[in-house]
């Protein structure tokens, strides 16, 4: 474990508490849920020049280079996404899809796309939600982000509470016990494809394709990873206990 000195322990709080909000591109440039054709045409012709490659034509995943890349791409017509702010087994918000297409996705042949206008990115968004009869048909369910209140301060309390509960959950299992993402049932784990996936390496926390900020890490073990033998957690541990498993990522784990 990291040695822990007060001094520290009081910037880590302050750092915690003064993690600053993400906001890529405010709120989608479509309120009332109808989207713009002209916004899906121009998405469409992105698409095909940016994300054809790997997603195909089609969205299914199965681009002229899918087979040389590992992870696989993502099947876009499954409404299946791995990055999503809401509930186990809910379709994505717009900001989820947005944040995605800017962030990317670390450790993955998915870039980050944030050379493209903020409009582009929005277009991209609205071309990608054609490909899943989900995001049409499930409309009226309104899908609600999670609530993520305030980070705890990671004190020395919290971060040895989330190690007992990293152990009790069976994260290790998947993750290993240092967190390299070798656990025993790491070479066991199959997506919801039935393709080979790889336990994230919680040693880098700059690589956690969710975001590495309190907030990020929070939401990615609440809701699980969509797709992904990772579940949810938001029903198993309070929120106490979810903000102390983050602390011993964040601090203990992750660098």
């Amino acid at each position: 474990m990291r040695i822990w000195h007060p001094l520290l322990g009081a910037l880590a709080a302050i750092a915690c508490l003064a993690s600053p909000a993400e906001t890529f591109g405010q709120e989608s440039p479509w309120r009332d849920g109808t989207l713009d054709s002209s916004m899906i045409e121009s998405g469409k012709r992105l698409y095909l020049r940016k994300c054809a490659f790997c997603h195909g034509s089609g969205g299914r995943g199965d681009g002229s280079v899918a087979r040389y890349v590992f992870p696989k791409p993502r099947d876009l017509s499954m409404g299946l996404y791995k990055i999503h702010s809401t509930p186990t087994g809910g379709l994505p918000t717009d900001q989820d899809l947005f944040r995605t297409l800017s962030r990317g996705l670390p450790g993955t042949t998915m870039p980050s796309w944030s050379n493209l206008s903020t409009m582009q990115r929005w277009q991209l968004v609205a071309y990608i939600k054609t490909f899943s009869d989900r995001f049409e048909n499930e409309m009226d369910l309104e899908f609600q982000p999670i609530t993520i209140g305030t980070p705890k301060p990671p004190y020395p309390e919290s971060v040895a509470s989330g190690q007992r509960l990293f152990l009790e959950a069976q994260c290790w299992t998947c993750h290993g016990m240092k967190g390299k993402g070798d656990g025993p049932s790491s070479h066991t784990l199959v997506d919801d494809w039935d393709y080979p996936i790889i336990p994230a390496d919680l040693t880098s926390s700059r690589n956690w394709r969710g975001g590495y900020r309190p907030e990020d890490a929070y939401r990615s073990i609440a809701v699980g990873i969509g797709g992904t033998p990772m579940p949810s957690f938001d029903d198993a541990l309070t929120e106490d206990q979810l903000w102390d498993i983050v602390n011993y990522l964040l601090w203990n784990i992750g660098s």
